[in-house]
């Protein structure tokens, strides 16, 4: 059986979807993957410090499966490599029987934490339990069927052609693992349940804290350099500075612009910055006035000017978004599309239209008496972007009153009690487009936060499933982001460098593709 590769994103523009033919193995090196170089020592830990902890131990629960793997613990079937690729990970092969089938080979030498075996039915149980109880993973393996063939072979096929079902296959969202020791429900405190495959597994959890990984000895591939890691949550920027700037941890994610600058003067840490492939945009209560009517939304994004925001909040370390899918090199079309240039005409001739209008001596506008005042909340770290969105909306006679915390719970609560006009969030773009854009736009997606409706988003969204070939799908996704950019069910505003402090005693240090992959891999070790 062979290994069918597929290219993103710089190769994506070019040959997305092509054979590339050969033999896949553990951490390959030559196609972006880990190398296993001489190992000088094991002695001693390393430390992870992030904004976030994974939330749980269950790869079913939010914000838990991407901070899994990051550090080790979770795996999945594929993965994608630092260069952009997919390729092997758990799988030992994949490939595409017709454009309705994968079929996917596993490794007979691979098993759970538990020593339980990998075989074909216990992935097959682990995708459909993650299915279930995570809505991400229906969303990623919708009309997929799962059937193990035999022991080390799993067939995936669907009624609608798959082409891009291995960039589902790789997202952590669908992280292999036991299923019967977690159980039917979501098990995320139950550190006796945690069963994964990956070369560290925890060993103490203090969730919104920290937690210990030690070495899996019997791991299935390389083993791990270090024995121990540890991984804490850090939620202030100023902190998270300081731990950085004082070389507390050999790994600190999530580095602000102010401190970035001091970071690369220092002689203990180096910054590490990879352009992200993801959006922040400004998410819009849509149910509710000023924001149901598509012209307040126009012009509060024609208001806006992308590259004052990334020059003043982040020092020029990102890109402007004209349009939501911008900043991923795979639609580099996207960045003509949309919003391209600030034009405060347009904007005031918008809100003049929909009836919020500027009266002499006044510097808010109203419509009926009524104000156009929003509340715009933020968290983590989005709180830079806040107050430079503040001062360009009262430009055109909004007036914003800012609120936020680092904790992303802010948000949720947030949320969950419909008390919120605006808030910043930004969210990856990278993935097979149809379960990508579905996120954001379908009537059930997950991240379509108030089941805003569009019936031309919809029948674009429908036309996915008559597609066979990758590049047709492609134009459909860029089909679906002009549309976007008219009807702006939120607005996207810029792509912001992940920006990581990694001590200079850290050696086999791999900046991950942006958006995932692992910070640490078993060849990460720190020099005595």
């Amino acid at each position: 059986m062979q290994n069918h590769a597929v290219q993103a994103p710089e190769a994506m523009g070019r040959r997305f979807g092509r054979a590339l033919r050969g033999r896949g193995g553990p951490w390959r090196s030559g196609a972006g993957g880990f190398t296993s170089a001489r190992r000088p020592g094991d002695a001693g830990r390393l430390h992870v410090v992030n904004l976030e902890l994974f939330y749980g131990l269950d790869p079913v629960h939010e914000f838990t499966a991407s901070y899994l793997r990051s550090v080790g613990a979770a795996e999945t079937l594929l993965r994608i490599t630092p260069a952009g690729d997919v390729d092997v990970e758990l799988a030992r092969s994949f490939e595409l029987v017709d454009p309705f089938t994968w079929r996917v080979g596993l490794r007979p030498e691979a098993t759970f934490w538990s020593g339980k075996p990998v075989t074909a039915r216990a992935v097959a149980e682990s995708l459909e339990r993650s299915r279930a109880l995570a809505p991400v993973a229906a969303t990623l393996l919708r009309g997929v069927r799962i059937e193990p063939v035999d022991e080390w072979t799993v067939l995936f096929q669907s009624d609608n052609p798959i082409p891009g079902l291995p960039l589902n296959l790789q997202d952590s969202w669908l992280a292999i693992h036991n299923a019967e020791s977690y159980g039917p429900q979501d098990n995320s405190f139950d550190i006796a349940a945690a069963d994964l495959t990956g070369f560290y597994r925890i060993a103490t959890f203090e969730p919104r804290v920290r937690s210990v990984l030690v070495r899996q000895e019997a791991y299935w591939g390389p083993r791990a350099r270090m024995p121990r890691l540890r991984f804490d949550e850090v939620g202030e920027n100023d902190a998270r500075s300081l731990v950085a700037l004082s070389g507390e941890a050999h790994i600190v994610r999530s580095i602000t612009t102010t401190a970035a600058t001091q970071i690369e003067r220092s002689r203990t840490m180096r910054l590490v910055s990879v352009p992200a492939t993801g959006v922040t945009n400004a998410y819009l209560n849509v149910q509710k006035a000023p924001f149901d009517d598509v012209r307040v939304r126009q012009a509060l994004s024609w208001a806006l000017d992308r590259e004052e925001q990334v020059a003043l909040a982040f020092d020029g370390r990102g890109s402007p978004a004209s349009s939501w899918l911008a900043p991923n090199p795979f639609y580099g079309e996207a960045r003509r599309v949309g919003y391209t240039r600030q034009d405060l005409q347009k904007a005031a001739q918008l809100l003049d239209e929909a009836g919020w209008r500027l009266a002499p001596g006044r510097r808010v506008r109203a419509r009926d008496g009524v104000p156009l005042r929003f509340r715009l909340y933020w968290w983590g770290p989005h709180r830079p972007i806040v107050e430079v969105l503040q001062s360009q909306w009262e430009r055109v006679g909004a007036e914003v009153l800012v609120d936020g915390s680092s904790d992303y719970g802010f948000l949720q609560q947030k949320r969950a009690q419909n008390d919120w006009d605006v808030f910043i969030e930004g969210w990856g773009t990278f993935g097979e487009p149809s379960a990508v854009l579905s996120r954001h736009v379908a009537p059930e997606g997950d991240l379509n936060y108030m089941r805003f409706r569009d019936p031309v988003i919809e029948e674009l969204l429908a036309g996915f499933d008559a597609l066979h070939d990758l590049e047709e799908r492609r134009q459909q996704a860029l089909r679906i982001n002009e549309r976007h950019a008219e009807v702006v069910p939120f607005i996207s505003l810029y792509s912001r460098h992940g920006l990581t402090a990694v001590s200079r005693d850290l050696r086999s240090y791999v900046p991950p593709f942006p958006g995932g992959g692992y910070e640490v891999t078993p060849d990460t070790w720190v020099a005595a």
